[in-house]
């Protein structure tokens, strides 16, 4: 079965091209077929990781492969997390705006813009108008800034004069599994992210 062009990435070589087969049990009609072995990861950063964490496809370029199809996939899971950034975004609109004084101002531009960038980045990432290397590279990194900077701001504006603890731990925590969820990119990226975002929130 020849690769699919859609799911090709730069630097995995022509030899994750080769054919692969593997023999499901519903299939009575093929008695004898290549099989691939799962393996367990026993090196890498990932071994705190329980064993059922670390399995891992057999040769390493079946892994690579199912590797580049899942953050294909999950290109279209990101989206979702453009929106709820927007909804977050409209909920800082709503409720500085019902209860409206002039030091909400502040967080009423800043929710504003942050709204204004979700919107465009929903549509050039809906629409395919970025180019597919900065699409796959450069725009999950760019929104989990927008979204910690809307985050980080709100807590510096809306809370200045009275910071408690548990100030914002719930959108932090909410966005914090939203990137777990729906990021194209592999696990340790995303733990890295996490970590630094939980950091900052907590100094």
């Amino acid at each position: 079965m020849p690769r699919n062009r859609a799911f090709s990435e730069p630097e995995y070589s022509a030899e994750y091209s080769a054919d692969c087969s593997v023999t499901l049990p519903s299939d009575p009609g093929q008695a004898v077929g290549r099989t691939h072995e799962v393996t367990v990861r026993s090196s890498g950063c990932c071994l705190c990781l329980p064993r059922f964490m670390r399995l891992t496809f057999a040769p390493e370029s079946l892994e690579n492969l199912y590797q580049t199809y899942f953050r294909r996939q999950r290109h279209e899971t990101m989206l979702v997390l453009v929106v709820f950034a927007a909804l977050f975004d409209s909920y800082i609109i709503v409720m500085c705006s019902v209860v409206y004084t002039t030091d909400k101002l502040a967080s009423v531009l800043v929710a504003s813009v942050g709204l204004a960038a979700d919107i465009i980045l929903y549509l050039l990432c809906r629409f395919g108008l970025l180019p597919d290397r900065i699409s796959r590279r450069v725009v999950p990194y760019a929104l989990w800034v927008l979204i910690a900077a809307q985050i980080f701001c709100y807590l510096g504006l809306n809370y200045a004069r009275f910071h408690q603890a548990s100030d914002t731990v719930g959108w932090q925590a909410f966005f914090s599994f939203s990137f777990f969820l729906t990021l194209p990119l592999r696990l340790t990226p995303i733990v890295l992210i996490t970590t630094v975002s939980c950091g900052v929130h907590t100094l």
